[in-house]
């Protein structure tokens, strides 16, 4: 067995990913290529070989940054990553192949962001899950499955005039425009508008954005890709002052139905953390909590320490962010975040 790092692509790599039941659109190397190599990331394509054909797919990018040190993750700007592969015997080669790239390259760390974990002794998160809606191909049937209150909310936010458009590239400036508001308000750091422009034109038949509209103007946004019959919900925003007409939950029917007759079989709300608001509202739909193992190896004498905006380390640097003018983030966001993958 041999494990090759692609820096081009090869047909059998995509089609290997495409074969295997926990892939995500994060597998494929056109990620690699064009969404996480233009951002400044050095990326390792891990591909293993067993007489000539593909038997695993580990996806692993370098992130090297003053703030937040240098690791490895698997895979960047994606919820999901890890290695796939046809038995252990290929797991391991992929394994150590990612360890001995991390010493090369001086990682501290490599977060593997598995669905299933690893049989091996790492570090183990447990306060990250997913929230997956089944979904058949009539929405109506997925409307009588949901709750009496949830149905309600939907009314309400179209009894009050909300209506929701689909599309894809010309509707990234309003969609960036509400997350970056949003994101200043929790004082998180804005990826740049690159990365959502480069999904969009890397992947233009599986992502979407979702805009819904009070009298004209955009109040709510969604962007939701889509692979292996999983539509992934990746990032969305509302703006707070109209929360009283309920706009996300109008915003995600639309998204839902949308799937539903595209024919998706699940609909993925995102990670949350256990017990948060978002997690709580994704319950409400009927969701199934998948939990996510996000493991992590360590440099031998470098202490774990992960990077997450609940830290308590970083609260005076999330208050202070908050307090920063809205253009201000805008333009130094992008900076920061490229390294908080």
């Amino acid at each position: 067995m041999r494990v090759d790092i692609c820096n081009s692509n090869r047909p059998e790599l995509d089609d290997f990913v495409r074969e295997m039941p926990e892939a995500k659109l994060c597998h494929l190397f056109a990620w690699a290529k064009n969404v996480v190599r233009p951002l400044g990331h050095k990326s390792f394509h891990l591909a293993a070989y067993q007489n000539g054909i593909v038997c695993g797919i580990l996806p692993l990018t370098l992130i090297r940054s003053r703030l937040f040190g240098n690791r490895m993750i698997s895979q960047a700007f994606s919820n999901y990553g890890g290695p796939l592969a046809e038995n252990e015997m290929v797991l391991k080669a992929l394994y150590e192949r990612a360890i001995e790239l991390s010493k090369e390259n001086e990682c501290d760390s490599i977060e593997f962001r598995n669905v299933t974990p690893l049989p091996y002794d790492l570090h183990q998160r447990t306060d990250k899950v997913t929230m997956c809606l089944p979904l058949t191909s009539d929405p109506d049937e997925i409307w009588k499955q949901l709750r009496p209150q949830m149905r309600n909310r939907i009314r309400k936010a179209e009894k009050a005039g909300l209506t929701v458009v689909t599309g894809g590239s010309e509707l990234l400036a309003d969609f960036y425009r509400i997350w970056t508001r949003r994101m200043h308000q929790l004082g998180t750091p804005c990826y740049p508008r690159r990365l959502f422009n480069a999904v969009l034109k890397a992947f233009p038949d599986d992502s979407r954005i979702f805009l819904v509209h009070s009298n004209g103007t955009p109040v709510g946004a969604l962007f939701v890709y889509t692979f292996n019959g999983l539509a992934q919900s990746r990032w969305g925003a509302v703006l707070t002052e109209y929360n009283d007409i309920s706009p996300n939950y109008l915003l995600n029917w639309a998204a839902i139905k949308y799937f539903a007759a595209w024919g998706a079989k699940w609909f993925d709300f995102g990670r949350s953390t256990v017990n948060s608001g978002q997690h709580v509202f994704k319950k409400r739909w009927g969701a199934k909590q998948i939990p996510l193992a996000y493991q992590y190896w360590t440099r031998p004498g470098h202490d774990l320490s992960i990077v997450k905006p609940d830290n308590p380390k970083y609260a005076s640097r999330v208050e202070t962010w908050k307090k920063m003018p809205l253009w201000f983030t805008r333009l130094a966001g992008p900076y920061i975040s490229c390294g908080l993958p």
